[in-house]
């Protein structure tokens, strides 16, 4: 059977999602760049540094070994002891490795979850600003996304007291912190209080904690990890080796959870890409391992490139900036300028600062939050400051 004009009639459930909105702008830079324009892109979240020598020659040695051969489902049985090792020693969650799993990448790793949990019918709460695919993946297993909303006045932490109106009617609850786009980080008090929700009404909690790695205070960072005893059946923690070792292309994340959901999202990995690289898992395992030197380091950088780019956002007109907390992103309100450069949406305007200063950045409509922008700044410090200057010579300078 084909479809109208052409070519295999495609499944319907795919008329509910999208492309991925950064990965579209990502196309569109390079699309630019290729006609010569010279782009700044402040759209991708990828580390700009590259991965630590130590990991790599971890997976050089792996290819001289000869570890190039199938590895059980879940993964290489040393790497799954060493991150359960992890957040025994850092939270005092008891996981073993067998109720750990790792997939190709954090984003993997949710969409085999969500295929595990995930049927129509189910309610799945999801807090807006979200990272872009976790509407997506949820919608892609039939189930609905009930979008609740962080208030930009509240730092954009997602507040338990929201689910009540929704309470016994979630089959799940996805939380980021730190939070993809606006890094936002959920404080321990209401960690807590998402954790007894939990508890009472039998919502599973998935936590993504792609970005832990870098929190810039005040306080220190709490995961969900800390509540894994109280909601142990309840509590699934995803996390990722992309961001905090520079290693998105080695394509490496992992789940702790119950075993039973362990297991089952193990079932349908069996039947997809059976296995993350074998190369790729040896060198998770000396991340895990070895020095956490490039990461502070990295994570030093990025607070100085944070406190840069929220200081010359803030001297454009029309642009009002936070200090996040955490990860590598600033998620500024826009309105302001929108109106000012006479823009229906915040689509229409980041068009245009694409097209007439060449400066690209994923518009809040990806993200449910419609009036603000996402900038990475997992770029050098000399391009953010041209990248903002270009902004402020487009849209004026904001009065002292």
């Amino acid at each position: 059977m084909t479809a109208p004009g052409g070519g295999p009639r495609l499944a319907k459930r795919l008329e509910a999602v999208s492309l991925s909105p950064t990965l579209a702008v990502m196309m569109e830079a390079k699309a630019l760049r290729d006609r010569g324009v010279d782009v700044i892109d402040f759209g991708p979240g990828e580390p700009d540094f590259d991965t630590p020598a130590h990991i790599k020659d971890a997976g050089t040695r792996a290819i001289a070994d000869n570890l190039t051969h199938y590895t059980d489902t879940s993964g290489i049985v040393d790497l799954r002891r060493a991150i359960a090792a992890r957040y025994r020693e850092t939270w005092g969650a008891d996981w073993t490795d067998s109720e750990v799993m790792t997939g190709c990448g954090g984003k993997n790793v949710l969409f085999l979850l969500a295929q595990a949990l995930f049927e129509p019918g189910d309610r799945v709460a999801i807090y807006a600003p979200y990272w872009v695919s976790f509407p997506e993946q949820v919608r892609l297993c039939g189930a609905e996304p009930i979008v609740l909303h962080a208030r930009e006045a509240d730092g954009f932490v997602p507040r338990a007291r929201d689910l009540e109106p929704h309470a016994g009617r979630l089959r799940a609850v996805i939380l980021n912190s730190p939070c993809n786009p606006s890094g936002a980080v959920i404080p321990a008090d209401e960690v807590e209080r998402f954790a007894a929700f939990a508890g009472r009404t039998g919502a599973v909690l998935i936590s993504d904690e792609t970005y832990d790695a870098f929190h810039y205070g005040p306080g220190t960072f709490t995961s969900f990890a800390a509540q894994a005893a109280r909601v142990r059946d309840r509590l699934v923690l995803v996390n990722s080796f992309s961001k905090t070792y520079a290693m998105t292309g080695w394509r490496v994340g992992y789940a702790l959870g119950p075993r039973s959901l362990i297991d089952a999202a193990r079932k349908v990995q069996s039947h997809d890409a059976t296995h993350t690289a074998s190369i790729s898992q040896a060198a998770a395992l000396a991340a895990v391992r070895g020095t956490q030197e490039p990461v502070i380091t990295m994570r030093e950088e990025y607070r100085r490139r944070r406190d840069v780019i929220v200081a010359a956002l803030n001297r454009v007109r029309g642009f009002s900036c936070r200090v996040p907390p955490g990860a590598f992103y600033v998620f500024p309100n826009v309105t302001a300028a929108e109106r000012r450069l006479d823009c229906a949406d915040t689509l229409v305007f980041a068009k245009r600062l694409m097209q007439e200063a060449g400066v690209a950045t994923v518009p809040g409509e990806a993200f449910g939050s419609p009036g603000y922008l996402r900038f990475s700044y997992a770029l050098a410090t000399p391009r953010i400051l041209e990248g903002v200057g270009r902004l402020e010579k487009l849209l004026g300078s904001a009065a002292p």
